[in-house]
């Protein structure tokens, strides 16, 4: 690490978190493993048991079988190639709730079926009554019924209502698809679900590791074509050292309930100090690491800019949309686009965060602010 990375405090763990060193140590003892995990002989039966044991270790986590589950390179590899397979399976139309994270609702959108948004309300919660009257009233001439749903929205937080959105699907002979990304290290995961995607840099894994859990009776067609890896289903050389990363660090990752406190803190802090601040998503069930929220008149990249020349790493969003636009696509779905007319900020939390790190925040933010206020006036 940097000498200018120790010296500055990361409030940005929804888009990736720090390595642990749990996962550090699994991956140099790894890369120090001769064998490529398809060969038969020693060297490659000592990479494989790396491989099996990581997937033990990541289905545990996940609360799935072993067996049942995929390494990808990445949490939108997994999306992908469970939507993929739904639509090759006669999924032609799919629902894709409107606070999904972009690898779904683009892999949906363009993968050739029709792409139908589930609205959600002003909290961020995704309509279950809307998805209830959409399948009942269900015509058969639009192929079997697949939904897709992010457990929870990577910029404000809020958690979905998933077994009820399962049950609904399922009594309509259906598949679904979860994105447990930004779930996974944070709470229990408890999911009877066909499809679960999940990514190993959020828990402290390392980049470019992902899963796929498919169950045992759900329609599954390979997206990368080659050879017979995991099982015939993802061709492509296993990541040993990554895949090594991904499950020490599922092994180490734990929840994480105490981070609510740090969370509560910054929030009220700031209410004291800005009045007129929205916090997204806070009358719904929300992670405990997650705050987004934005001021009417600055814009979010200006307080981001001024933090960061402060030494605090936050975002204005999702990191695979950072940048794109000035107002959230999130904030959009949820009617509040007058709330953060110059865009959102999101401070998330990790393993990692302590309290000197929210005094950091609060000290650099109170900072930033009069300077905002000094150069307004």
């Amino acid at each position: 690490m940097s000498v200018y990375s120790q010296n500055r405090v990361y409030l940005d763990h929804n888009a990736t978190s720090p390595l642990r060193n749990e996962a550090r140590e699994a991956m140099l003892q790894a890369f120090d493993t001769l064998g490529n995990p398809v060969s038969l002989h020693g060297h490659g039966r000592d990479a494989r048991k790396i491989c099996e044991d990581a997937r033990e270790a990541v289905a545990l986590a996940m609360g799935v079988c072993a067996q049942d589950l995929i390494f990808t390179g990445s949490g939108t590899e997994s999306d992908n190639t469970a939507i993929h397979s739904a639509y090759k399976a006669g999924c032609t139309h799919m629902l894709v709730a409107e606070m999904d994270h972009p690898a779904t609702i683009n892999a949906a959108q363009n993968c050739g079926a029709v792409c139908e948004k589930i609205p959600c309300n002003a909290d961020g919660q995704t309509d279950m009554d809307w998805l209830r009257d959409r399948l009942k009233n269900w015509d058969s001439a639009e192929g079997r019924p697949f939904v897709s749903i992010t457990a929870a929205n990577s910029e404000t937080g809020v958690i979905q209502d998933i077994s009820t959105a399962t049950d609904l699907t399922h009594d309509a002979g259906g598949l679904i698809l979860v994105d447990a990304v930004q779930i996974m290290g944070k709470m229990p995961m408890t999911y009877n679900v066909d499809y679960l995607s999940v990514s190993a840099h959020k828990v402290g894994g390392p980049q470019g590791v992902g899963a796929l859990y498919v169950a045992s009776d759900a329609p599954f067609t390979s997206l990368l074509q080659g050879g017979g890896q995991e099982k015939r289903r993802r061709a492509g050389t296993l990541n040993v050292a990554g895949i090594a990363g991904f499950g020490a660090a599922a092994n180490a990752a734990t929840p994480m309930p105490h981070l609510s406190a740090m969370r509560d803190r910054i929030e009220t802090e700031l209410r004291t100090m800005e009045p007129d601040i929205t916090f997204f998503g806070e009358n719904a069930p929300r992670l405990p690491n997650t705050s987004f929220l934005a001021l009417p008149d600055v814009a979010a990249q200006t307080l981001l800019m001024g933090l960061d020349l402060e030494g605090v790493s936050v975002s204005t969003g999702t990191a695979c949309s950072s940048g794109v636009s000035r107002t959230s696509r999130v904030v959009n779905a949820m009617g509040l686009t007058d709330k953060a007319p110059l865009g959102a900020m999101r401070v998330s939390l990790g393993y990692t965060t302590t309290d000197a790190n929210i005094d950091t925040f609060l000290n650099a933010w109170a900072k930033v602010r009069r300077y905002n206020q000094r150069v307004a006036s």
